[in-house]
C-alpha cells in the first residue's frame, strides 16, 4: 500500500495540471501555441541534450536500442487493432499512441519514487531511444494524420529534434558534460516540461462530450497496447540477457516498467502543433494514464 501512496503523491501535482489546462482553454485565457511552441522549440531540445550528456555510454547504447526497438515494434499491434478489432480511429495517431511511452514526464517522478534518484540515470538512457523514435518516426506518423507522406517528412524537418540529437551525440563524442551551474536550471526545466505537457492534454480535452464516446474502442485499444508492450519488452529483454547480458538487476526492473507507462504527452503536443486529431490524442493519453496508475504500482510490488 505504501508503494501506491508514494507513487500517487509524487504524480499528483502533475496530474492536477490536466484540469487546469482544460479550464485555461475553456476560458480562452491563452492560446495553445503559447505552450506547445516553447515545448517543441526550446525546452525539449535542452532536456534532450542534457539527458544524452548525462547518460553512461554502454548503458546508453543498450537501453536506447531496446527502447527504440520496443517503440518500433509496437506499430504492429496498432495495425492489428485497426484491421481486426476497430478501425474507427485514425491509424497514424493509433500507431504513435502505441509507440509513445511517457518516459520523461511520468517516468522520472515514478522512478524516483520507486527506486531513488540513482535510477533516473537508467531512465535517461531509455528516454534517448524513445525520444529518437518518437520525435522522428513518431512525429512523421502524427503528421501523416493530416498530410501526405512527403509533406509529413518535410514537417519533421521543421522541428529541431533531429538537429538537436545530432548535436547532442557530437558533444557526447567529445565528452562534453553539462556544467554543474546549469544543472539546477535544467532540473527546473524538466518540471516545467512535465507541467506544460499535462496542460496541453487538458486543453485538448475541451469540448469533448464524454457521454457520447465509444468507450469500447478505447478499452480494446489500450488493453491490446498494454499486453503487447509487456510481451514485446519481455522478448527484447530476454534476447539482451541471452546475447549481451550488459544490464544489472535494477536497470532491468526499470526497463520492465516502461510498457506499463502511459502514452507520452508528446502525442498531444505534436497533434496540437499540427492541429490534427487533437481530441483522439488527448483521450488516448488520459485513459492510458488511468490504467498506468493501477499497473505501475502492481509492477513495482512484483519487483519489491
Amino acid at each position: 500500500m505504501d508503494t501506491f501512496k508514494s507513487l500517487y503523491l509524487s504524480l499528483l501535482p502533475y496530474l492536477c495540471c490536466i484540469p487546469v489546462g482544460y479550464l485555461i482553454n475553456k476560458k480562452k485565457w491563452i492560446p495553445k501555441s503559447w505552450i506547445h511552441k516553447p515545448l517543441l522549440f526550446v525546452l525539449l531540445p535542452i532536456l534532450v541534450i542534457d539527458h544524452v550528456l548525462d547518460a553512461g555510454f554502454s548503458n546508453l547504447v543498450i537501453l536506447a536500442i531496446l527502447s527504440f526497438l520496443m517503440a518500433f515494434l509496437m506499430i504492429f499491434p496498432a495495425m492489428l487493432v485497426n484491421k481486426s478489432i476497430d478501425s474507427s480511429g485514425d491509424i497514424n495517431i493509433l500507431k504513435s499512441g502505441f509507440s509513445y511511452f511517457n518516459v520523461a514526464f511520468f517516468g522520472i517522478p515514478t522512478v524516483k519514487s520507486l527506486f531513488g534518484d540513482e535510477a533516473v540515470t537508467t531512465l535517461i538512457c531509455i528516454y534517448v531511444g524513445t525520444a529518437l523514435y518518437g520525435n522522428i518516426i513518431g512525429y512523421i506518423q502524427v503528421a501523416k494524420s493530416k498530410f501526405s507522406t512527403k509533406q509529413a517528412i518535410l514537417e519533421v524537418l521543421k522541428v529541431p529534434f533531429i538537429y538537436v540529437i545530432i548535436l547532442a551525440l557530437i558533444l557526447k563524442g567529445f565528452k562534453v558534460e553539462t556544467p554543474e551551474a546549469v544543472k539546477p536550471v535544467v532540473n527546473v526545466m524538466g518540471t516545467v516540461v512535465s507541467v506544460m505537457g499535462m496542460l496541453i492534454i487538458g486543453m485538448n480535452l475541451t469540448n469533448i462530450h464524454f457521454k457520447s464516446l465509444n468507450w469500447g474502442y478505447y478499452a480494446k485499444v489500450l488493453g491490446v497496447r498494454a499486453i503487447s508492450a509487456i510481451l514485446i519488452t519481455a522478448v527484447l529483454m530476454g534476447l539482451e540477457y541471452w546475447i549481451i547480458d550488459g544490464l544489472d538487476k535494477e536497470q532491468r526492473q526499470v526497463m520492465a516498467l516502461i510498457p506499463l507507462f502511459p502514452i507520452a504527452a508528446n502525442l498531444a503536443v505534436f497533434s496540437s502543433f499540427l492541429k490534427s486529431q487533437e481530441k483522439q490524442a488527448a483521450l488516448l493519453i488520459v485513459f492510458s494514464m488511468i490504467i498506468s496508475l493501477i499497473l505501475v504500482p502492481i509492477g513495482a510490488l512484483i519487483f519489491a
